[in-house]
């Protein structure tokens, strides 16, 4: 209690100093007055008195500051004259704490805009019931290759491990996907959807703000098809009506009821159902949920059907090593007792990380490159204080002589550089609201989960935290140099001669290395993604997108979504009267019609099966099924390297393919593939599909990616989504409402998803490359502008040091050629030592780099030499200045200095 009641009165009393300070003055006036009455008793007179009271007393401004001491904070009062004399110091040097703060704030502005979204994509947790036991969960097979891929979810095997395994606590199966709504009746528009089953919700912990869940008996045959609605579904369809549950709904021509509205809180995940299947668009962020009914395929089909994703639960204690091993040992003991063609595993991938897989390479590479700016920066900000300290040496001197200890020497020092960054971290936290809406604005649109990205608390104390590490950054080297300032030598020596001490030289070359070995380490970084994406978009893609508009039409309503030969037969006649709509058109040359929009990814992923000669199951090469109208391969502008064309003719034989020369290759190794046959490809159809063309590669799927493709005419079998290519003399933006308005000209209900030029879809489709390509283009030269500035402004510092020496030595007859030659050869050490050690550095971090580059060795001798030279060439320009002030120094003027 006793140390309470001192602790508040030391707070209290710096809270009313002024009234305790007159307190404390009336106090001693008093002492004195009655030391004073009791001399006066003795005798003495009035002046005599006074002065034997005094004596008696003692000092009053010692006994002052005593009282003082005690009952002040002494930390607090001594940080409050650090900061007060810090101000005063940076008030003298207006254009240094300009400097400072602005590149502080746009540095650690950049960082906390880079880990807003590094933290939301990458780190923060879903706001799931404990997340951390969440796991995706796909089926594996062994690549003949070696390895193992993950593939989506059989629905027959996810029952069958969900029911068996001892290691998850629950699973669900789903898929996500474009679903056409007509909430007034219009033309459809196309919104996300999940369909999952009734667990769904329970398993990740959510409950609906209206009305209710999932239940079993939603999954049922013949049930009422119901339908839960998304937040910012609610919000969009229904203008946030509470009354919107019970109400009806049209998806895909279906008639569902609304049971329920989710919490705003609530976004589902973007999971992709392979590493190489693209994330449809259109289902990004999923505004309805709806109960998945499995079909009669679904329940019995052990091959095929592997359509699904799934997310588990894992039991509390259970790591993911235990439970992959459970549920590939379920895997392969069924693969065996089944007698399926090649054995199945599983593959188990934490949510967040399955989540940020696509991108976390990119955005922690994004997120090192600014962190290496920021720490240039510090660097240059370091020679900054360190010229200051230097400066500031006969003051330090003289503050030691009169008893300054160690300690408060550094603080005094180092509470400058804090002071700064604390001002230049606010202000970067500022620059940081702004900087998120830019990076939204340039981030593509495939990154995950960015609608999340706040500058949040979390992010407010990595700004707060990097700020601090900022102020020690470089703030602590010119803090711990006061420490070895002797004061008589201070006192007796001129400054330049101190700071042309071997340790002050050798102290800021080591900072110019360090600038330099960043700098090389980002140039070579950013050198090699350019020449990554210059690869990417150089290439022979084996297709001219240039004039080419792309329609999708997704034909999932009851009217087309018929099973069997009938069916196919109804979307067959859509897609010929859409072919002959779209090439009345004005301008146009050729239409095609194939069954997967170009640059979309893997789709309809099948095995090469050769009745003429059978590979061990699993063996069989790896396929691409696409269908296709004769105008395909012309629209495209994709050359036949063998045999012929699909044409009208075939229409009456329609059991013919076209393969690539890559599939070509791997299914027919050494033999010519112009008449042979392959089986098992056209659905409901036994009856062999015979090879008549080979058709040349082309990065049809993705730009990064030549997949084996097989081409079968789309009269054998018509898909529920169709993607319409016209290629036009009139632009895009002309073409596009027309082609919308033929479209809905022949069925006004038709959901179109996708309308846009093709050369859009191009730079869609590497939107990410792009990205870093550019924002690493923009760190890496901000780099060297940094390190330019670094070099030059310690030459140029040491420079005005060494006019004395520079002076003396072109009075004794030195030529300034050989100055010249000096100061850039004295220069060559610090950034030749850089250099080096930036090229360790880079050889050691590239191999985190490898798996962003395209058809770009990591050891690129032209990136790598190229960046050097760059690097190398530059600093020579930096140097060169105050190289040449040095060489024109007025001798006489130089000797009179001081």
């Amino acid at each position: 209690m006793k140390y309470l009641r001192r602790f508040l009165s030391k707070w209290i009393s710096q809270l009313r100093k002024d009234h305790v300070e007159a307190e404390l003055g009336r106090e001693i006036n008093a002492h004195l007055a009655l030391m004073e009455e009791d001399f006066l008793d003795r005798g003495m007179s009035t002046d005599e008195a006074r002065l034997a009271a005094r004596r008696a007393y003692g000092g009053v401004e010692q006994a002052k500051q005593l009282h003082r001491d005690e009952r002040s904070i002494l930390w607090l009062e001594r940080l409050a004259r650090d900061i007060r004399f810090a101000v005063r110091q940076l008030r003298k040097s207006p254009g240094f704490a300009l400097t400072a703060v602005l590149t502080l704030a746009l540095g650690i502005g950049a960082v906390t805009s880079v880990f807003s979204v590094v933290n939301t994509v990458l780190l923060k947790p879903f706001v799931f019931r404990d997340p951390d036991r969440l796991v995706v969960m796909r089926e594996a097979v062994d690549e003949e290759r070696g390895g193992r891929t993950a593939i989506p979810v059989n629905y027959r095997h996810f029952l069958r491990l969900k029911s068996t395994a001892t290691t998850i606590e629950d699973a669900a199966i789903f898929a996500q996907l474009g679903v056409s709504v007509s909430p007034n009746g219009d033309h459809p528009q196309l919104v996300g959807a999940v369909v999952a089953s009734p667990n769904l919700f329970h398993l990740l912990g959510v409950q609906p703000m209206l009305g209710r869940s999932f239940v079993k008996a939603d999954a049922d045959k013949g049930a009422v098809e119901v339908v839960l609605l998304s937040y910012a579904g609610w919000q969009t369809l229904f203008g946030a009506d509470p009354k919107a549950v019970g109400q009806r709904l049209r998806i895909g021509g279906h008639p569902v009821t609304i049971i329920g509205v989710m919490p705003p809180e609530m976004r589902f995940p973007q999971i992709a159902l392979a590493q190489k299947i693209a994330f449809q668009e259109t289902a990004r962020n999923a505004m309805l949920f709806e109960p998945l009914v499995p079909s009669e395929r679904d329940l019995k089909a052990d091959m095929g059907g592997f359509n699904y994703k799934a997310i588990a639960r894992l039991k509390p204690g259970v790591t993911l090593a235990q439970a992959i091993g459970e549920l590939d040992a379920l895997q392969n003991s069924y693969t065996i007792s089944a007698h399926l063609p090649f054995p199945f595993g599983i593959a188990l991938t934490p949510l967040t990380r399955d989540v940020a897989s696509g991108v976390s390479g990119a955005l922690w590479l994004l997120f090192a490159a600014v962190g290496a700016v920021l720490l240039i920066a510090c660097v240059n900000l370091a020679n900054l204080q360190m010229a200051r300290a230097v400066n500031a040496e006969r003051e330090t001197a003289v503050r030691a002589a009169l008893g300054a200890s160690k300690t408060q020497l550094v603080w005094s020092r180092l509470t400058e550089s804090v002071l700064l960054a604390l001002v230049g971290g606010a202000a970067g936290t500022g620059l940081a609201f702004a900087g998120v809406r830019l990076l939204l604005a340039l981030v593509p649109a495939a990154v995950p989960r960015l609608d999340e990205v706040r500058v949040n608390t979390p992010v407010l104390l990595f700004a707060a935290g990097i700020s601090v590490v900022a102020a020690i950054a470089f703030g602590i080297m010119p803090a711990l140099k006061s420490l070895r300032v002797h004061p008589q030598a201070a006192l007796q020596a001129n400054s330049t001669r101190t700071a042309n001490a071997q340790e002050g030289r050798r102290t800021r070359n080591a900072m110019v290395a360090t600038q330099v070995a960043c700098t090389v380490v980002l140039l070579i970084v950013t050198s090699l993604v350019l020449r990554s994406f210059s690869n990417l978009m150089r290439q022979n893609r084996g297709f001219d997108s240039s004039h080419i508009t792309v329609a999708q039409v997704d034909l999932f309503t009851p009217q087309y979504d018929v099973e069997g030969a009938k069916g196919s037969a109804i979307r067959l006649a859509l897609a010929d009267r859409t072919l002959t709509a779209l090439g009345q058109l004005p301008g146009v040359q050729s239409v095609a019609v194939t069954s997967v929009t170009p640059l979309t990814g893997e789709t309809w992923v099948d095995n090469l099966f050769r009745p003429d000669h059978p590979l061990p199951a699993g063996k069989e090469p790896r396929i691409n099924v696409r269908w296709i109208n004769p105008d395909y391969l012309p629209t495209m502008d994709s050359p036949l390297v063998a045999g012929r064309n699909i044409t009208a003719a075939d229409r009456a034989n329609p059991h013919v393919a076209l393969i690539s020369a890559r599939t070509a290759r791997e299914g027919f190794p050494g033999e010519n593939p112009v008449g042979h046959t392959i089986v098992d490809l056209v659905p409901d159809d036994k009856l062999p599909v015979t090879v008549i063309g080979v058709v040349a590669d082309a990065h049809i799927n993705g730009l990064k990616d030549d997949a084996s493709m097989v081409y079968l005419p789309y009269w054998a079998y018509t898909p529920l989504t169709l993607s319409f290519l016209v290629r036009s003399s009139q632009p895009s933006d002309v073409l596009i409402p027309e082609m919308r308005r033929a479209i809905w000209q022949i069925d006004p209900q038709l959901a179109i998803p996708t309308l846009e030029s093709m050369d859009d879809q191009v730079r869609d489709s590497v939107a990410t490359d792009r990205f870093q390509a550019v924002v690493l283009t923009s760190f890496g030269s901000s780099a060297l502008l940094l390190a330019l500035l670094g070099i030059y402004g310690v030459l140029a510092y040491s420079v005005s040091l060494r006019k004395q020496e520079f002076g003396i030595r072109i009075a004794l007859g030195s030529g300034r050629g050989a100055l010249v030659k000096m100061v850039l050869l004295q220069a060559s050490y610090p950034v030749l030592l850089g250099a080096g050690i930036g090229l360790s550095m880079a050889f050691g971090a590239l191999r985190w780099v490898r798996s962003l580059l395209y058809q770009t060795p990591v050891v690129d001798p032209l990136a790598i030499g190229g960046s050097v030279v760059l690097l190398l060439a530059a600093a020579v320009m930096a140097a060169l200045v105050p190289a040449c002030r040095a060489a024109s120094c007025n001798p006489v003027r130089a000797l009179r200095m001081e």
